[in-house]
């Protein structure tokens, strides 16, 4: 990272460039924000206004945290500007005003689309009848164009019949082109689209290929101009190249599938993006997501199928599996970000995505929920404290497991539940998220003075012995948890989704967090708690979670009538 610091009578103002700080870094703005720095006028006089622009940086370290809101508490005039959306997030959550200087996504919104075009060559023919299967049912002309030899027999039209609610047809020469109608060029004839007619020339081959790619995508820029989408898949040559450039001076919107999904016949897409005839590189599953997106009838919102093929893609190409949270929420959350981002439509958002890692960290950061807070659902502890925490005490050594942690309030309440009973010094405390982001704020044990009335009270309406002072102390016009308990929680990502168990348990809390989740999602993650729980353990679920009837049907017993705290049932 680099720091550059531009200081004048009147102003001081820092650019801090890079993501990650180095510790001369950090030292050069631990500087600039120290009371007694070098920049700071003489005589007694304020400090003078500090100005700090942070471009790429999405996390700070706690001590420059610290230092920033303890600038603010002696009314030091400061101005913050983050261009990271997790950065701003971080920093208003501590009480600092941040502007946020957002980077629009690079995506162009699109006029209403008339024609597609599919067009490969080797390898392409199982990416065609994947994307097609899926397309829903619209009034464009579908046209789709492969490289294959003449004295081959040409199955594609009858392959497509059986896969598309299109009518799909290998066209004769002046056929009239109509919507809802898939067009594939027949081998050994050039294809164009002209008037709206179809004329197939027996020309010379193009690029070595007849069909040519090439000549049909000409054809289409000229006949429908910026209402076309055009996808080039995997092949080998340079055909395809010239008429995605056509197409994309046209203004239409050319993709191309990532060469890493064609193994060795990548030569085509890769020829097109090194040329800049295409305006994005993605790889299949994202495709067929945007491409169904675009074409859907809900006005390509994040919703139905569309949504459904989404998660697909997001966890095919990106690892993260939403498929089994609730659909109502996962849509409220998209389409948020979508107003965040002023993109309007779902396949727009999709292509910023799956294309702009500052969008993608920022969606992976929003999209799960997690809201927390001190001592949440005190009665609930106080019966933890007062029925289990006893029980626990006959074990030599305590695993606990904070499931869905969020931003560290619950795994750092239950720290100083643990120390009041006496188990801190035996237990193992693991919290876990699938959000690296929150976790990271959980790390820091930071929160805002905001919350310190809320968590007095909880924490008293918990059975709580001491005093909140034990795990919450004002530092800089922040509270800060206390480094005994900090040091006594162990910070993992793991996702309740699709990652498994990995250790056993003698307590299992996760509450707040199963609510958003499918039944089916549900009942998997309940099993596999039932598979990390000590035989006399206990698993603590959200009085509002809803759980008891499926809780039980995994072999979970209530501690007592209407408990959402659970043992695992004794026998067969």
């Amino acid at each position: 990272m680099s720091v550059h610091v531009h200081a004048e009578a009147t102003l001081c103002k820092v650019s801090v460039l890079g993501r990650k700080l180095l510790p001369a870094d950090v030292e050069v703005l631990m500087g600039v924000l120290a009371p007694a720095a070098p920049l700071q006028t003489t005589g007694g006089a304020p400090d003078i206004p500090l100005e700090i622009t942070f471009y790429d940086a999405d996390v700070l370290p706690v001590e420059l945290l610290l230092a920033l809101s303890a600038r603010r508490l002696r009314a030091a005039p400061l101005k913050l500007v983050a261009y990271h959306a997790l950065l701003a997030h971080s920093l208003s959550r501590l009480g600092l005003t941040v502007r946020q200087s957002l980077r629009a996504p690079d995506v162009k919104p699109r006029p209403g689309l008339r024609a597609l075009a599919l067009a490969g060559s080797a390898q392409s023919l199982d990416k065609i009848l994947a994307i097609v299967a899926r397309l829903p049912r619209t009034e464009l002309s579908i046209f789709v164009v492969q490289h294959v030899p003449e004295d081959q027999p040409h199955r594609l039209d009858q392959l497509l019949k059986t896969r598309s609610d299109y009518t799909v047809l290998m066209p004769h020469q002046l056929c009239r082109v109509e919507p809802g109608t898939l067009y594939v060029a027949p081998p050994g004839f050039h294809m164009r689209v002209a008037h709206g007619l179809v004329y197939l020339t027996n020309d010379a081959r193009v690029q070595f290929a007849k069909p040519s790619i090439d000549v049909l995508l000409e054809s289409l820029a000229a006949e429908y101009r910026e209402a076309v989408l055009a996808v080039l898949l995997c092949g080998f040559g340079q055909d395809g190249v010239q008429g995605c450039l056509h197409l994309r001076e046209a203004g239409a919107l050319v993709l191309a599938e990532d060469g890493n999904d064609c193994g060795a016949a990548r030569p085509m897409p890769d020829a097109a993006r090194d040329a800049g005839a295409c305006e994005q590189v993605l790889p299949l599953a994202a495709l067929v997501s945007v491409l169904a997106a675009a074409l859907q009838h809900e006005g390509d919102q994040p919703s139905g199928p569309a949504l459904d093929l989404f998660l697909d893609a997001l966890h095919a190409c990106c690892a993260q599996d939403y498929r089994g949270y609730q659909r109502d929420s996962l849509e409220r959350r998209v389409r948020n970000l979508m107003g965040q981002l002023g993109l309007k439509q779902f396949s727009d958002f999709q292509r910023a995505l799956f294309s702009d890692v500052a969008v993608f960290e920022r969606f992976s950061a929003q999209l799960p929920v997690g809201v927390s807070s001190f001592f949440r659902h005190p009665a609930q502890l106080r019966e933890l404290r007062e029925q289990l925490l006893p029980v626990l005490q006959s074990f030599p050594v305590v695993k606990l497991w904070s499931a869905g942690c969020a931003s560290g309030e619950e795994p750092y309440s239950l720290a100083l539940l643990l120390e009041e009973a006496g188990l801190a010094e035996r237990s193992h405390l693991f919290a876990t998220d699938v959000n690296q982001f929150q976790l990271e704020l959980a790390r820091s044990g930071l929160y805002p003075l905001s919350v310190q009335t809320s968590a007095r009270q909880t924490y008293q309406d918990s059975g709580g012995t001491g005093h909140l002072d034990d795990l919450l102390q004002e530092a800089d016009g922040v509270l800060r948890v206390a480094p005994r308990l900090q040091s006594r929680v162990l910070f993992y990502r793991h996702s309740l989704a699709d990652e498994g168990i990995f250790n056993e348990f003698q307590l299992i809390i996760c509450r707040n967090v199963l609510i958003y989740f499918s039944t089916e999602l549900q009942t998997q993650v309940l099993q596999r708690f039932a598979q990390s729980l000590h035989a006399d353990g206990y698993l603590v679920l959200g009085p509002q979670d809803g759980l008891h009837a499926l809780a039980r049907e995994q072999g979970f017993v209530p501690l007592s009538v209407g408990s959402s705290i659970f043992r695992l049932k004794a026998g067969p």
